[in-house]
């Protein structure tokens, strides 16, 4: 069900993608601070977390079958809130659910990368054409911070935390849009990347690339320039770009 894998988690050093699994669902149920959650708030709180992080981080291989039983008894849920799960991660496109057969996770292929990046151009330029059209103080304010909260994770060289940042800086971007049907078409095409963008982030200066261009973009947002389009368009080039060289390795 899951590749082979080492990895530290809050100070705790775990093998084998059983143990690793283990650890990030005991992680998130010492988020939700309490042993009586409902479902709802389990597959919200801790199941659909904690497979979105398993699959990114390569603990639950591309092409590998999801049981529900076996995922339900390693993160301490019924299997209510695993079926929930899967559904959620099915729209983000992490998951795929074949009726009768079962959930498995969705590999990505080249063509989905051409075809994801090329929508994501002509949402996310429309998204950051907006929030210029329509920032605000408080908009000014949330890119700032998650610039800052990128920023450090480019100086300390940690690519989870720079990644998690940038998947922020998106989310806000999104939000300061403010058109709902956007938000969820763009939610529903970065899922199949985010593992990509993850390896992708670790390689020859492309964290430093990502932040700098990040950087512009916000500043272009926060003027109000209508130039920003063009910012986004170079921004996603280069990660199309780098998301490609990344499967074509893993492929070859």
């Amino acid at each position: 069900m899951a590749s082979a894998t080492k990895g530290t988690l809050a100070g705790e050093t775990v093998e084998g993608p059983d143990q690793v699994l283990d650890a990030i669902g005991r992680k998130y149920h010492a988020r939700m601070h309490t042993a009586d959650a409902s479902s709802d708030s389990l597959s919200d709180g801790v199941v659909v977390p904690a497979l979105r992080e398993a699959i990114v981080e390569g603990v639950l291989a591309p092409g590998s079958r999801l049981s529900e039983v076996q995922l339900a008894k390693q993160l301490n849920v019924s299997r209510t809130p695993m079926r929930e799960a899967f559904a959620q991660l099915e729209r983000e496109g992490l998951v795929t659910v074949v009726a009768r057969v079962g959930a498995f996770v969705r590999s990505v292929t080249l063509r989905d990368v051409a075809e994801i990046y090329t929508v994501r151009a002509a949402l996310e330029c429309l998204a950051v054409q907006l929030c210029a059209q329509n920032i605000t103080a408080l908009g000014r304010a949330q890119l700032e911070d998650v610039i800052e909260e990128m920023r450090k994770g480019v100086v300390a060289e940690d690519v989870t935390a720079y990644v998690d940042a940038l998947d922020r800086f998106y989310s806000i971007v999104m939000t300061l849009a403010d058109n709902r049907a956007l938000q969820a078409t763009h939610a529903s095409l970065i899922g199949p990347v985010r593992r990509l963008r993850r390896i992708a982030m670790s390689r020859g200066g492309r964290m430093r690339m990502s932040f700098d261009q990040a950087v512009k973009i916000k500043d272009a947002i926060a003027a109000g320039d209508a130039s920003v389009q063009d910012l986004m368009r170079e921004q996603l080039r280069g990660a199309c770009e780098a998301a490609t060289e990344v499967l074509k390795e893993t492929v070859g």
